[in-house]
C-alpha cells in the first residue's frame, strides 16, 4: 500500500504562532483543538487531546491526516500477552472489533486536530478472553497515547486489558479503583502486558532495550489480523465491592454485551449516531454500519 494516502502537514500559521512556544514546552493548541479537547466520550470512555507528557519531547508531525480505516487496520494488527503467562502462550489481539470501530474515526479526528505539542489519549473498555482457551469474556480496560512522527504511528500504552471495576460509594457507582494510566515516554517500572513485535509494528528501542509498552507502526505494512474465533459467553454485570448492587453495564459498542442481543444492537446504533453527529464518520459509513447491524437482527 502506498504511503501517499497517509500524509501529515503543519500549517504555516501554526508554525509561526507556536514556533517559540514549542521550545518552552507549553501547549500551543490551534483554535479548533482548544475548543474541542474531548474528541469522543461515553460510558466512562474517552478520546482526547492532551499536552505531550514530556516538555523536552520532540514535536510530533501534527496535524496529521490518517484515514480512519488505516488506523483501524493498524490497531487490528497489534498483539500482546500478559507478563505472567508462559512465553509460548499465543499472543492475543489488543483490541476487539467494536473498540476498533470507535477508535478508528475518533483517533483520526484527534490526529487531524492536534498540534505538534499535543498527543491523543484514549481510554476504552471491551470484552476479551483472558486466555486462548477461555470460554468467558471479561470486561477489560485499555488506555494509552497516540502520536504521528517520522511517517510512523506511535502508540504508548498505559494499560492493556486491565481489570475494569467500579466502586460503590453510599449506593452510588463512582470511578475505577485506580486512575487511568495513559502511558509515558519515560520507561515504566514494570509491565504487566507485553506488546509483540511484527512485520509492521516494531517495539520502541531505548537504551535499556525494547519497550513492550510502546509500539511504532508502519502504516504501509500494517495488516489487520483476525482474532481466533471461538464461542464465548459475555461477562454479566460486575458487583461493586462490598455491595450486592451490580456495576453498570459497559457499552455494547465496546463489545461488552452479547452482540446478538437486541439491547446490544440498540446501543451500537446509538453509538454510531453519536459518532455521526460529531462528524467522526461519514454519512456513507454511518448508513453502511447501520445496515450491517439491522441485518443481524
Amino acid at each position: 500500500m502506498s504511503l501517499a494516502r497517509i500524509s501529515h502537514t503543519l500549517t504555516s500559521s501554526a508554525a509561526v504562532v507556536c514556533g517559540f512556544a514549542l521550545a518552552a514546552g507549553p501547549v500551543c493548541p490551534s483554535a479548533e483543538a482548544a475548543s474541542d479537547a474531548i474528541i469522543w466520550e461515553g460510558n466512562d470512555q474517552a478520546v482526547a487531546l492532551v499536552s505531550q507528557d514530556e516538555d523536552a519531547a520532540p514535536p510530533n508531525d501534527h496535524p496529521a491526516t490518517v484515514a480512519p480505516e488505516d488506523i483501524a487496520r493498524m490497531l487490528g494488527s497489534l498483539r500482546f500477552r500478559f507478563s505472567d503467562q508462559e512465553s509460548n502462550t499465543p499472543p492475543t489481539a489488543v483490541f476487539n472489533e467494536e473498540q476498533i470501530e470507535i477508535l478508528g474515526p475518533a483517533l483520526a479526528t484527534g490526529l487531524r486536530r492536534a498540534t505538534p505539542s499535543q498527543d491523543v489519549t484514549f481510554s476504552i473498555i471491551g470484552a476479551h478472553r483472558l486466555s486462548p482457551d477461555a470460554i468467558v469474556r471479561r470486561n477489560r480496560l485499555t488506555a494509552g497515547r497516540v502520536f504521528f512522527r517520522q511517517d510512523k504511528l506511535n502508540v504508548i500504552f498505559g494499560e492493556i486489558q486491565s481489570p475494569y471495576r467500579k466502586k460503590n460509594i453510599y449506593g452510588r457507582v463512582e470511578q475505577d479503583f485506580y486512575p487511568r494510566e495513559y502511558g509515558s515516554r519515560a520507561a515504566p517500572d514494570e509491565q504487566e502486558s507485553l506488546l509483540m513485535a511484527s512485520t509492521a509494528a516494531s517495539l520502541r528501542d531505548d537504551a535499556d532495550g525494547p519497550r513492550h509498552d510502546w509500539v511504532v507502526i508502519d502504516p504501509g505494512a500494517a495488516v489487520a489480523l483476525p482474532e481466533p474465533s471461538a464461542d464465548v459467553e459475555a461477562e454479566g454485570p460486575v458487583p461493586a465491592p462490598g455491595s450486592a448492587a451490580p456495576a453498570p453495564a459497559v457499552p455494547a459498542a465496546a463489545g461488552v454485551t452479547e452482540a446478538e442481543s437486541p439491547q446490544s444492537a440498540e446501543q451500537r446504533l446509538e453509538t454510531l449516531k453519536q459518532l455521526r453527529e460529531k462528524d467522526l464518520i461519514s454519512e456513507e459509513a454511518y448508513r453502511e454500519k447501520v445496515d450491517e447491524i439491522l441485518e443481524e437482527l
